[in-house]
Parts: C-alpha cells; sequence; structure tokens
C-alpha cells in the first residue's frame, strides 16, 4: 500500500475541495504519467480512499475530497438513486457507490489485491484483441495477443491477468485467464460480478484441511464450565430458505413477573482459533455475500451449515444473553455467559407469524408472549429516538434453471421484527458490558442517558474500556441536513431537525406517515444519513439512538461477530484482553470495507436479475412512481416489483429544466412538472442485457395525480428502524438474513442476515 501517494491525493483534494478532477487530471496534477504502473497505483489508492470513505467518486469518474454520504455530479444533477434496505438488525442500508448515467449501475469497487486481474469483455478488431474492462475507471484498453487469447472470441466475458511492462512499453497487456461465456447472458454476467468482486466458493487447501481435522462430536470436556441449558425451550425463527442458524430465542418469566430473554448465538470462535488458516480466510472474506442466485459463506460449509448451525433437536455450543425487561421495556438485568443448548424448532417467519395471529403451536404460549415482549421493546425504542423507516423489499422468484420468473413485494412480519427487536437487545447489551470493562459477565442497566463531544456524537463513558468492535452511526451532515429542511419546506412541511437528535428526524417522519409525501420524504431523508461502519472508537448509533451497540449476533456470516465473540470471552475468562487497539482498529477497517463490497456486489446482482426479468416485458405498460429526478430525466421505479430505470428527457415532448431545491423537472412550453413521489404511466423502451439498463417512455405525459407508493408496491405496514437488527435483506434473492439476518433458496429472498446491517 502506498501510504505516500495516499497522503498526496489527499493533500491536493484538500486543497482544491470545491473541485473534482477526473483520474488523468489528477495524474497531471501530481506529476504521474498517465498510463503505466504509476498510473495503475493511482487509480489503486483512489479506489482504496473511496472504500475508506476519505473522498467520493462522482459522474465521469471525478474525485473529491468528501464527508457527503451522496455525491452530487458537478453540474449539480443529482445522481441517479438506488433502494435503501434494512437488515436484519433492522439497520438502513442507504445507498453507496455512483450510478451510471445509463441507468443507475452501480461500480463495482475493487482492492488493490485484485488489480492484477480484471474482468472485461474480450473484442477483435481486424488483428487486434484487446479487453475493455467492466470497470470504467480502468480508461485504457488491455492489448492481448493471439497466443494470449485462451480460445476467447468477440463478445466473450473473460477474466484477463495483466502481465509485467516491458522496457519502453506504455499501454496495459494481458492473458484471458478464463473465459467466462457470451456478454449479456445473466448467468455469465452473475459469473462475471462474482469474478468482479473476487468472490469465491472455493476455500484454500490448509482451510479446508483444517475444517475437516475438527471432530464434529461435542466431547465432555468441551462442555466443563458452560450452562448446561439444553432442556431450555428455545428455538431458531428464520426465512424459509436458510440452512444456516446462528441464532435462538427463549423467552421465561421470574417470579417478579419481569420477562427473562434469551438469545443464544452459535459459539464459532470456538471452532475458528485466532490466527488460524481458517481465521486469516473468514478475516480475508469479512462476510457472506448473498447474491440472488447463491451464497458466497465467510465459513466453509462444514462450519457454517453443519457443526455451528443450531439445528434442531441438536446439541450445540453457544454464547447465551440472558436479559431480564420489565413491562415497560427497561433493562432491570442481565448475565452473559457460553452455554450448550439444543434447539426444540426450527421456525421459520411465515410460521411463526400463522402462530400470532391465531394458529396452534405447542410454543405458541411462549411465541405469543415474545410477541408482546417485542412490542413494548419496539415502542420504546420509537420514543427513544430510533428512525423508523418504513423501507419497501421485494424477493426475486427463479426458476430451477435459475432464471427469474417474477419479483414480488416481500411482507414485513411482525415475526421478523420480533427477531430483530431481540437481536437488536442482546447486540446492546454486549456492548454496554464490554464498554464498562466488566469481566463478571453480570449486570444491571446504569446510565441511560449519553454523553456527547462537541459534534453532538456519543462520548464513550469509560476511558479505561478494553479495545473493542462498535458498530457505529454518525451525526449526518449539519449541510445536508439543511438541504433535507430546503427540501422539506419546498414540499410543504415546516419542521426542526437537529443533525445531534435522532428523536427529531423519527418526530419528522411521524409527522408525515401515511401522507402522500410519506414515500418521498422517506426516500430523501435516508440519503441525508452518513453510514454505519465498525470502529474501535464508540461514538454510538444515531440511527438507532443507541448509546453503545456492537455485532454479535451472526457470527457464521460476519467477521466482527467471531472477534466480538473472542473478545468477550477473553474478557469474561481473564479480565483482561488479548487484542491491541491498533489491531481491533485494523479488523474494524477491513470488515466495513468488506461490507461495503458485499452490499455492491449484492446489489448489482439483484439489477441483472432485474434486467433479466425485464427482458420479456419490452412494450409492456406499468404504473410507477418517480424515484430520482436528474437533469437528464427522471428514475422511475414500477410497481409492485419495484424495478427502476430511467424516462430519459429526450423521450419527453418539452424542454426541461431541472430544478434541484424542489427535485422536479419543469417543462418550459408546458409548464409540467414531474417531482419525487409523482405517480405516472410508463411502457418499457429497451432492457439493455449488456450494459444492465432498462429504458422507459412515458405513456400519458398529461397531467398526473401526485401520489405517495400504493401500498402494493411494497410499502409494507410496521416499516423497519434504521440500523435495526431486522433480519431481512431489502434486496431480495436467495439466501439468509443479509439487513441480516441480512436467505438462499430458489424463489426467495435472502435471509436478512445480520439480523441486518445496521
Amino acid at each position: 500500500m502506498n501510504t505516500h501517494l495516499d497522503d498526496r491525493i489527499l493533500s491536493f483534494l484538500a486543497a482544491h475541495r470545491e473541485t473534482a478532477f477526473k483520474t488523468k487530471e489528477l495524474a497531471r496534477e501530481l506529476d504521474l504519467p498517465k498510463q503505466g504502473g504509476e498510473y495503475q497505483s493511482l487509480k489503486a489508492a483512489l479506489r482504496r480512499l473511496q472504500l475508506d470513505g476519505r473522498i467520493a467518486r462522482l459522474k465521469n469518474s471525478r474525485w473529491m475530497l468528501s464527508v457527503s454520504a451522496e455525491p452530487i455530479a458537478p453540474d449539480g444533477a443529482t445522481l441517479a438513486p438506488d433502494r435503501a434496505t434494512i437488515a436484519p438488525d433492522g439497520e438502513v442500508h442507504r445507498p453507496e457507490g455512483d450510478a451510471d448515467a445509463r441507468g443507475g449501475e452501480r461500480h463495482a469497487t475493487t482492492t488493490s489485491s485484485d488489480a492484477q486481474r480484471i474482468v472485461g469483455v474480450f473484442k477483435q478488431f481486424r488483428r487486434m484483441s484487446y479487453v475493455e474492462a467492466d470497470d470504467r475507471d480502468i480508461e485504457e484498453d488491455i492489448a492481448v495477443s493471439p497466443k494470449r487469447a485462451g480460445g476467447a472470441e468477440d463478445g466473450d466475458k473473460v477474466v484477463v491477468r495483466l502481465l509485467p511492462r516491458r522496457g519502453r512499453q506504455t499501454g496495459l497487456e494481458g492473458e484471458v485467464i478464463e473465459v467466462l461465456g457470451r456478454r449479456g447472458r445473466a448467468d455469465v454476467e452473475m459469473l462475471a460480478l462474482a469474478r468482479r468482486y473476487g468472490l469465491q466458493h472455493e476455500f484454500p487447501a490448509d482451510v479446508d484441511a483444517q475444517t475437516f481435522a475438527i471432530p464434529a462430536r461435542i466431547d465432555e470436556e468441551e462442555l466443563r464450565g458452560r450452562w448446561d441449558l439444553r432442556d431450555l425451550e428455545c428455538f431458531t425463527i428464520d426465512p424459509e430458505d436458510a440452512r444456516d442458524f446462528d441464532d435462538a430465542v427463549s423467552l421465561g418469566v421470574d417470579a417478579a413477573g419481569d420477562w427473562e430473554l434469551g438469545v443464544h448465538i452459535a459459539d464459532v470462535s470456538h471452532y475458528v482459533p485466532e490466527d488460524s488458516p481458517l481465521d486469516r480466510e473468514a478475516l480475508r472474506r469479512g462476510t457472506s455475500v448473498y447474491l440472488v442466485d447463491g451464497v458466497f459463506p465467510m465459513l466453509p460449509e462444514r462450519l457454517s451449515n453443519h457443526m455451528c448451525s443450531l439445528k434442531e433437536g441438536k446439541d450445540r455450543l453457544a454464547f447465551s444473553v440472558f436479559v431480564t425487561v420489565s413491562a415497560r421495556g427497561a433493562i432491570r438485568d442481565y448475565r452473559i455467559g457460553t452455554s450448550v443448548i439444543n434447539s426444540r424448532r426450527r421456525f421459520t417467519y411465515e410460521e411463526v407469524q400463522a402462530v400470532l395471529d391465531g394458529g396452534e403451536s405447542p410454543h405458541a404460549t411462549t411465541l405469543r408472549e415474545m410477541e408482546r415482549l417485542a412490542g413494548v421493546l419496539m415502542r420504546k425504542r420509537f420514543r427513544e429516538g430510533s428512525v423508523d423507516f418504513n423501507v419497501p423489499e421485494v424477493r426475486c422468484i427463479l426458476d430451477e434453471t435459475g432464471h427469474a420468473v417474477d419479483i414480488v413485494p416481500k411482507p414485513r412480519l411482525m415475526s421478523m421484527r420480533m427477531i430483530e427487536e431481540f437481536m437488536l437487545l442482546a447486540n446492546r447489551v454486549v456492548a454496554q458490558h464490554v464498554a464498562r470493562g466488566d469481566a463478571t459477565g453480570k449486570g444491571a442497566a446504569r446510565g441511560a442517558g449519553a454523553a456527547h463531544d462537541a459534534r453532538g456524537r456519543v462520548r464513550a463513558g469509560h476511558a479505561t474500556a478494553p479495545p473493542f468492535i462498535y458498530r457505529v452511526h454518525d451525526l449526518p451532515d449539519p449541510e445536508k441536513v439543511r438541504e433535507l429542511i430546503e427540501f422539506l419546506r419546498h414540499v410543504g412541511l415546516k419542521v426542526t431537525l437537529d443533525p445531534a437528535s435522532s428523536r427529531s428526524f423519527q418526530e419528522m417522519l411521524e409527522q408525515v406517515r401515511d401522507r402522500p409525501e410519506e414515500a418521498v420524504v422517506q426516500d430523501v431523508t435516508i440519503r441525508s444519513m452518513a453510514k454505519a461502519v465498525y470502529s474501535e472508537e464508540n461514538i454510538g448509533h444515531f440511527g438507532l439512538g443507541f448509546r453503545y451497540y456492537t455485532h454479535f449476533t451472526s457470527p457464521i456470516r460476519r467477521y466482527p461477530d467471531l472477534v466480538v465473540h473472542r473478545l468477550l470471552r477473553h474478557l469474561l475468562e481473564t479480565g483482561g484482553v488479548h487484542l491491541s487497539r491498533t489491531r481491533v482498529a485494523d479488523i474494524a477497517r477491513q470488515s466495513s470495507l468488506r461490507e461495503r463490497v458485499a452490499v455492491e456486489a449484492e446489489r448489482a446482482s439483484i439489477k441483472i436479475k432485474q434486467v433479466e426479468f425485464m427482458k420479456r416485458h419490452e412494450g409492456d405498460e406499468f404504473d410507477a412512481v418517480v424515484s430520482g429526478v436528474t437533469r437528464y430525466g427522471l428514475y422511475v421505479e414500477i410497481y409492485p416489483s419495484l424495478v427502476e430505470g430511467l424516462v430519459h428527457v429526450r423521450s419527453m415532448d418539452d424542454f426541461f429544466e431541472f430544478d434541484r431545491a424542489r427535485m422536479a423537472l419543469i417543462g418550459q412550453r408546458s409548464g409540467r412538472r414531474y417531482r419525487l413521489g409523482d405517480r405516472v404511466r410508463v411502457r418499457v423502451a429497451q432492457v439493455d442485457s449488456v450494459e444492465i439498463r432498462i429504458d422507459f417512455v412515458l405513456v400519458d405525459d398529461g397531467e398526473h395525480e401526485r401520489r405517495t407508493r400504493p401500498a402494493a408496491g411494497g410499502r409494507n405496514s410496521g416499516g423497519g428502524s434504521a440500523g435495526s437488527a431486522g433480519r431481512q435483506r431489502g434486496s431480495g434473492t436467495r439466501g439468509k438474513e443479509t439487513s441480516r439476518k441480512e436467505p438462499s433458496r430458489k424463489g426467495a429472498s435472502k435471509k436478512s442476515r445480520g439480523r441486518g446491517r445496521r
């Protein structure tokens, strides 16, 4: 890693804070060649700094120093929006990356370690052969000699390896190392997507060897010192297509009439020794990645789907958190420790919902009591400042060959929200416990009020707190909040928003609940927010309104959770720490980077399947809602499938001016106005399977009624909170929670894994 080059880039952009530069312009300003190895190092550094959130990539591959969560194109046009999603932890994932003007496709981002392997299209022109990279950051074509073409033909999607430069050679040269298939085929594009992001099903040989050397049977010695909870009524509640079960729940009532909630998480740290081949590979991957048609796991299947998975009727090692909660939702007490459990039942969300709606089950009494508790926790959380976003989600239905046959709204069931609340509570209790540096594994609620720094961020209350990985969400940028307030004023809402108070945002959203402008206000509000990340520094979680928060509940699919288990175990067993703050900071940074890559890959896979599905609908008409307004046209989202595409101004019958303050296009001749949230009728004009783009035209360019998105469009009642533990990803695919427990069966959405990525 060239930190000197990173510093030069940051210093230059800081000195030209108001200007955006293309890559070659930066090369000129930094006195670097516009091709060759140094130029490739510059591009790798820019991608690295973008992933670290220190610079922003704008339209047309321009770069600038930015803390903005929503890049703005140099001409003032807002970049095409992408749908926010709710993680199983209830956390809202705001769109990331940059939108392509040709239709909103997000550019993939690679790390410098991937720089020598590039995915692109093999092209032949007369006697010349070259590869045009999918990553539009790589502006130079890669020359390929006939003997290094690997049998590729014109139009094939390939993986090319860059060759070392020779002598005075100036251009890029490479050799084709893998031919993926014909460009534009959905299966080929999905394979190319995996290669582009460095996703692998296979594990290195030393990892496989270590995994298969682990005994499948639990030895009695391993149970020494653990709570034996095998007689406890506990069960898992997951998506129907889930294959790995990393959390189970239980509920009882104590002598005082308080609830005692148990959250039992697979003890993955018992099977993955620190700094072993298995651990190093898990850190490299950082997270499981759930694409529409499959999962790329963080851990080998023998662990993730079997030995660590909390399967029904099987003894499993776990980390258990018991929390005593009053009738008003206050935490009275808690205890944390290692355990052995045996799940009584593997429930799906739909099965539990049927019981909550009056169905029968041997566990009906417990499930209905869990619903009561979840309602109490939810209402208390919202009162105290958690931001409740009502974000619709869809899932892609695949046939047996993996082709998309339908895209349908995904209901947000109370059974899902129930698990979200329980995961949120466990994550919160563990973070608070470690921040206090308490080695007893027991404690009562203390100090609900949060101390804040000069920016209003939460200050860690204990200077001696051990090194730890927190899940943090910074305050929104004040300038973004001012823009949001101005936008709200233009839609007729007079509100006061405090950038340091999540409660003020929640109160504003309550004002527009069930009003026509609810959807548009919600979308713009989400885009004003910062990203949630992992950090060794506890600044609190703005969206959730929590002083302490971490990710503890999904160690099968998230590396930070695995490290949190290790840190917690060491604290409980020795009263001390075993990782330095610097090491924890490095892990947090790598985990945040890999999470962003996973989110980009998952969204890109959804776009590929949307295009595949819409290809059969060319010429068909749909009701739609305006989901984005730019200088060059309208982004519209058809319902109920929530597929998005572009209505270009060239296809409209007037000359339209872009009013950024009102997020509107206004016709100069007709005075016709199109704004965020407007309902329109559109026809599918073109579906481009090569460019992964959908173009629409307006069917009725006359008067149209401005309404919010209808319920049929997936705006489900109940909503989801920003950053909560929801286990449902707002993407819809097959796989387990991925807005974790942000699922993987054909025809099902991913299990909101993590329960959410908050």
